[in-house]
């Protein structure tokens, strides 16, 4: 998967540690925009982009290989552990429980959306909660404590075909079984959509970020035979909405 044209300059979020409750001379940091694209310099690969089959049938698929997904609230950032992974993404089998948890002294909540919706709060370290995820699709994880920066996204289905770019924009899908399937790339989008404040302090409390891109197209997979498959998106795929 390659990226055309110029890679675009995503600025960071500037913000207090503690957007709701610190004052005005409360010390503000700068926050990388999760959703900003990974893109390798000289080659133009795409990183960390989510690759997977739609129209599988559970059926026919192999067995799930994905290791259970941990995510962790740490350093006021999401992050999703899997197969020994650390990243913003994680992969589920419907029906499997997701195991969370917080590695700091100070109050989170974690806020799902998208396939699922629930909000738990976690006031202490490292005592963790888990949640059954039992509908097929994509949640979007989000803090509800005002760091509206955080962001983390699970991929739940039935199958196991799904996997993330490496740096080079590679991916493999491997043992697919025979048939005709889309190859779907999904990729958060950085742009923001909306904003709300805190009426007491005025600053930010939920960012809302534009519609995630979806690039597809179909393939045909023959029993003993590889496919490769070029996938390629610019900054016009991403347009504001």
């Amino acid at each position: 998967m390659t990226w055309n044209g110029e890679v675009p300059t995503v600025e960071p979020f500037v913000a207090p540690v503690s957007p709701q409750v610190e004052q005005n001379w409360g010390v503000w940091l700068k926050w990388p925009n999760p959703n900003a694209p990974v893109v390798e310099r000289i080659s133009k690969g795409v990183g960390n982009a989510v690759v997977y089959l739609r129209g599988v049938d559970p059926e026919k698929a192999k067995p799930w290989d994905h290791a259970p997904v941990c995510v962790e609230q740490r350093d006021y950032q999401l992050h999703v552990l899997q197969s020994g992974a650390d990243s913003q993404v994680g992969f589920v089998r419907r029906g499997d429980a997701v195991e969370m948890v917080s590695r700091q002294d100070t109050f989170h909540s974690l806020r799902a959306g998208g396939a699922v919706f629930f909000t738990l709060p976690f006031p202490d370290r490292d005592e963790s909660l888990s949640r059954k995820l039992n509908q097929s699709g994509v949640v979007e994880l989000s803090s509800a404590a005002g760091y509206f920066w955080m962001r983390a996204y699970l991929f739940v289905d039935e199958h196991p075909y799904y996997c993330r770019t490496n740096a080079a924009g590679r991916f493999k899908l491997d043992q697919v079984p025979a048939g005709n399937y889309e190859l779907v790339c999904w990729m958060p989008n950085w742009h923001k959509h909306g904003h709300d404040r805190d009426p007491e302090t005025t600053r930010f409390s939920r960012w809302y970020f534009a519609a995630p891109l979806e690039v597809s197209q179909p393939v045909s997979v023959k029993s003993g035979v590889t496919s490769e498959v070029g996938l390629s998106v610019s900054s016009e795929s991403f347009a504001p909405n």
